[in-house]
């Protein structure tokens, strides 16, 4: 159950989270290398996590490039709802998601949403989250895409996140949106 910590039994949400930060450009400092336990979240994976958690707040507060509340939700060093939600929308861009286009971007963008609106767990609920991880390794290791549709349902996820973190609810994906969820902001 989220949030996962040092000492939890290894899990396909920690893999991905650690995929992701291992794909970090080389002069990220909060990149993901040497070694490291895949699904668990050990002493190398907690500090890259912390590291991508301040520096999400930092570019906040320095750049204005996101909500910076990451931390708001997530303790530093934890794998939770904030930076999961986080870690999934790096890299979409407004270009790459908008109504009747499909990638690997909207699919992203979904599993950021999912983490977002999810406050309770069901096993169903981290059945999907697995899923997802699952899709965003095979992204990441061999460039695989599994394509999500922009469609009325992905309209109607936007609009609800929009509202719940209080931004103008359009059902486009803009800039303004995409600093919230890579600020890490979750209802």
């Amino acid at each position: 159950m989220p949030p996962w910590v040092q000492g939890n039994a290894k899990d396909l949400v920690v893999e991905y989270a650690q995929e992701r930060l291992a794909a970090m450009r080389s002069t990220n400092p909060c990149r993901l290398t040497g070694s490291w336990s895949r699904g668990v979240i050990d002493r190398a994976t907690r500090d890259s996590i912390a590291c991508y958690q301040r520096a999400v707040v930092k570019d906040a507060v320095e750049n204005g490039k996101n909500s910076g509340e990451i931390l708001n939700t997530d303790a530093e060093g934890t794998l939770g709802r904030a930076t999961l939600t986080s870690l999934w929308a790096q890299g979409v861009t407004p270009d790459e998601v908008k109504p009747g286009t499909s990638g690997m971007e909207t699919t992203q963008l979904m599993a950021a949403f999912w983490w977002a609106y999810n406050r309770q767990f069901s096993d169903h609920d981290l059945d999907v989250a697995r899923t997802n991880a699952r899709i965003g390794i095979d992204n990441l290791r061999t460039g695989k895409v599994t394509a999500t549709r922009y469609g009325s349902s992905v309209q109607n996820h936007i609009r609800d996140y929009q509202t719940a973190v209080g931004l103008p609810a359009t059902g486009v994906v803009d800039g303004d949106t995409l600093k919230k969820m890579v600020g890490g902001s979750v209802m």
